[in-house]
């Protein structure tokens, strides 16, 4: 998914190689392990040439970055409900499509509703919302930063991250063992996992603040501890490698992260080897010869999971490019590959043929592909560098801002002037 060019970094300072000694190439594009810098430096040029679709981006996202500046940190520690380990220090959270059982009197074990989320598994009690909120704000003050240089997102960020992971009073612990807990079944499940895939925002913003000389190196040296623990922990622990097992988008989710931290850490060739592994264990395993899904379009909530899981595998073909294995071009005998998938989901993008499977939320089918895949098919050929559909038919107009910015429309990044 990405050119193998040269880029600058964001302000020019010296380059960063931390993805280790053993690095697959030297350039500068194969810096950030999830993007593609020259994308990322085209669209930075974009900006400060004033192009109309760019420049209205970029205030939205410098909007929502200085909102993330007052944002208060709200470490797992915070949490009423207590974990079995008795630390407060694990992150703990419950299933969202579970529910207690109204035929037992104390509604245990809890029972599942596929697709609809019992709002208990957002409280505060718990950890999951405040998971997602800390994970919300890195994002937005690392990109805010990346975009505009303005060094306060950077420092916003690096205290937020020391609250979350290194102060001893507030750090989370490098495990997910009491992840989408079952009251009365589980103390915690495989899928839990998938709910820190967005440690993937905090790798970045680590790579961005270190190849421009802003990252502290006491914070670089804790994380790099966290990151090794929570990496053993996934490849360790069964819970963990059960999640990588799931043959769904849990699995890829598992190898998104594995793939990402191994790249971080500089373990490029036991990365290659989960790249190269999951040929056949997810795309030859997931996708069917027409190129559907149907362990995702079985699911209630059909679209968003067939969108979901696809957009998980373009990701890990972004890495695994940046380590000289190619997923794109991966296709079994009998015809399965991601080119398939793309190419089975383009006429309900198109408008010419209607979604056969069940979807329960977003006003149905229609309005979740308009909502979900139609940005991804933007998001993709731009991550992909290939048209997967006309760019006559706009695919881009329903990008959130920061997705504008980082997988921007190939035809308006390179247009003329």
């Amino acid at each position: 998914m990405v050119l193998i060019l040269t880029s600058c970094n964001a302000s020019g300072k010296k380059s960063l190689n931390s993805i280790g000694e053993n690095s697959i190439a030297d350039d500068k594009s194969n810096i950030l392990i999830y993007y593609n810098e020259l994308h990322l430096q085209l669209v930075k040029k974009r900006i400060k040439e004033k192009d109309s679709y760019f420049i209205n981006k970029y205030h939205e996202v410098l909007k929502e970055g200085h909102a993330a500046l007052d944002y208060v940190a709200d470490p797992v520690t915070n949490k009423t409900q207590i974990p079995p380990s008795k630390d407060l220090h694990d992150y703990l959270s419950y299933a969202p499509y579970r529910w207690p059982d109204n035929s037992k009197p104390d509604g245990l074990p809890w029972i599942a509703r596929d697709g609809i989320i019992n709002p208990v598994s957002l409280g505060a009690d718990t950890d999951f919302s405040r998971n997602t909120a800390f994970f919300d704000a890195i994002e937005k003050l690392t990109w805010s930063y990346y975009f505009s240089e303005d060094k306060r997102f950077a420092e916003k960020a690096i205290e937020l991250i020391k609250v979350w992971y290194l102060n001893l009073e507030t750090r989370v612990n490098p495990n997910i063992n009491f992840g989408q807990a079952v009251p009365g079944l589980a103390d915690g499940r495989k899928a839990g996992v998938q709910e820190w895939c967005q440690q993937s925002q905090v790798i970045t913003a680590m790579q961005m603040f270190e190849n421009d000389g802003i990252l502290p190196i006491d914070v670089k040296q804790g994380m790099d501890i966290w990151f090794n623990d929570y990496l053993h922990w996934l490849i360790t622990n069964p819970m963990a490698i059960e999640a990588g097992l799931t043959r769904q988008n849990h699995a890829n989710h598992y190898n998104y992260q594995v793939v990402g931290l191994m790249m971080y850490l500089g373990k490029n060739e036991e990365a290659k080897q989960v790249v190269e592994e999951a040929k056949q264990a997810r795309i030859a395993d997931q996708i069917m010869p027409d190129g559907s899904q149907p362990r995702e379009m079985g699911r209630t909530k059909s679209v968003q999971y067939a969108t979901l899981n696809l957009w998980s595998l373009t990701e890990l073909t972004l890495m695994g490019r940046k380590l000289g294995i190619d997923l794109w071009g991966f296709e079994t005998e009998d015809g399965r590959s991601l080119k398939k998938a793309y190419s089975y989901l383009t006429p309900f993008v198109l408008g010419t043929e209607k979604w056969p499977q069940r979807q329960i939320t977003e006003g149905g089918p229609e309005k979740a592909i308009n909502k979900y895949m139609v940005p991804v098919f933007s998001m993709a050929s731009t991550a992909l560098d290939t048209i997967l559909i006309d760019s006559k038919f706009k695919t881009y107009t329903n990008l959130k801002p920061l997705d504008a910015l980082r997988y921007p429309p190939i035809n308006l990044l390179h247009r003329k002037k």
